[in-house]
């Protein structure tokens, strides 16, 4: 039993009374019937409204619509961007170097515009399990950051990986470029880091090789950043994985999917789930 299907039958059910849901329960293979049992309860109200995917499009980073348009005529690509809302209109004209305004479409238009879309983001036939119907989890609240604040969240994640870096630089003049280059908030954290022990290691960040420039070297840290909170994620829901990787930018959103584990990582994603916490 797919996992999205068995949360909502399992709510459906457990609205019956107990002898309704009992006999309906009898219809179910053993193996279904025990998979159901394993599945989290959804507490809200099932409501067939809200499966209607179309409003997951506003959570996705405009750069992810860029590739589909690309397939299309220029007359056709300003329908699509009429259909979106104007954040996401006004960064994708930017990239296609197409003016802006014009004729709308219809309610009916922009729905199709927008099906089509999001269906070459998931695939027509696939189905998300809506927001509020997402099992709960401590890392819920990511759902609600806009792409610069996980953008910012993962930035001071890399702190706990340049904090073990630090500990291993002996040479004072490479300490000092490093502290020059970071905010005061950075610097504090940096000096709240060092007094815990951080089981997820994954070895030297790369300052031998850095340049001594304030870019390479926060490149250096997002990269690391992206690995810590792919960790982190890993074992959530595949539906909550989706939604915060599509509301980072194409190019990160793409990079933390690939990061993240079906299951938790044994003594390491517990600890990292803590830390993000610690930084929302």
């Amino acid at each position: 039993m797919q996992s999205r299907s068995g949360l909502v039958l399992k709510a459906f059910l457990s609205r019956l009374p107990p002898e309704m849901q009992q006999s309906l329960e009898r219809f179910l293979p053993e193996k279904e019937r025990h998979e159901l049992d394993k599945l989290p309860l959804i507490e809200q109200e099932i409501s067939l409204e809200k499966f209607y995917n179309g409003h997951i499009l506003e959570k996705v980073h405009w750069s992810w619509l860029l590739p589909t348009l690309r397939l299309y005529s220029e007359a056709e690509q300003k329908l699509f961007l009429s259909a979106l809302n104007p954040h996401a209109e006004k960064n994708l004209a930017k990239a296609l170097t197409l003016s802006v305004g014009g004729e709308g479409v219809s309610e009916v238009g922009r729905a199709f515009l927008r099906k089509i879309l999001l269906d070459s983001l998931m695939g027509p036939k696939d189905q998300m399990l809506p927001i509020p119907y997402l099992p709960h989890s401590k890392l819920s609240r990511l759902l609600n950051l806009t792409k610069k604040e996980l953008t910012l969240l993962i930035d001071r994640l890399s702190l706990y990986d340049l904090a073990m870096e630090l500990r291993q630089i002996v040479e004072t003049k490479i300490l000092k470029k490093i502290y020059s280059l970071l905010s005061e908030e950075e610097k504090t954290a940096l000096k709240t880091i060092g007094s815990h022990k951080d089981p997820f290691v994954l070895g030297r960040l790369g300052i031998e090789k850095w340049d001594g420039s304030e870019e390479s070297l926060r490149t250096l840290m997002h990269k690391r950043g992206l690995v810590r909170f792919g960790a982190g994620l890993s074992g959530q829901d595949p539906d909550f994985i989706w939604i915060i990787c599509h509301q980072l930018d194409i190019g990160r959103g793409s990079a933390l999917h690939k990061l993240c584990m079906n299951e938790p990582i044994h003594g390491v994603t517990d600890v990292i789930i803590a830390q993000i916490e610690e930084n929302l």
